[in-house]
């Protein structure tokens, strides 16, 4: 921000939509987001992606009023905030979520098949690994949820708990599956 005599002086040529304002911007930013994005299971056109969306709803906040310049408050921090919830919310999004479906009480992830890789196939036989050590309750409530796409509600019904408690044990579960990996990471 050097060229630049006031944060506000940047907010304004950024509203204005200055071409050196823009490109110090992803200069300064894109490398905290991209990253952010690839250690919590993105890939670089997701980055890509959400940093503009996160630039955009920046741009049009800054524009209406709602962001100001404060002290120990960054444009940069900003974008990365937005940029972060964005990302959280894509993660949650039911279009993004695998909706493999299991049969029965097989309880196990499927086998790759063979246009995977092999790094693939190492991903998926150690996250099949991490949740056979699961007990049954645990996969039965992770298998209704991220398998089959039910809610909470409808997994308390079947298995006759609360949605409430449904989703304690299923924050509980995946605690165990954290644990399970942090202790087989060397």
């Amino acid at each position: 921000m050097n060229e630049y005599d006031t944060e506000s002086d940047f907010l304004r040529k950024f509203v204005g939509k200055d071409q050196r304002c823009l490109e110090r911007i992803y200069m300064d930013n894109y490398e905290n987001v991209q990253q952010y994005i690839l250690n919590n299971s993105g890939k670089s056109e997701d980055a890509k992606d959400i940093f503009q969306e996160a630039i955009v709803a920046a741009w049009l906040n800054v524009k209406e009023g709602k962001f100001e310049v404060q002290s120990g408050k960054s444009l940069g921090g900003y974008i990365f905030q937005i940029a972060k919830f964005k990302w959280l919310d894509k993660l949650k999004s039911k279009e993004y979520r695998a909706t493999i479906r299991l049969s029965g009480d097989n309880h196990s992830l499927p086998d790759p098949q063979e246009d995977y890789g092999e790094e693939d196939e190492l991903k998926m036989k150690y996250m099949n690994d991490l949740y056979n050590q699961l007990d049954e309750k645990c996969k039965s409530i992770l298998s209704r949820f991220y398998y089959e796409n039910k809610s909470l509600a409808e997994i308390g019904e079947e298995l006759k708990y609360s949605s409430e408690t449904i989703k304690t044990l299923k924050y509980r579960c995946m605690k165990k599956l954290r644990e399970f990996h942090i202790k087989n990471t060397p």
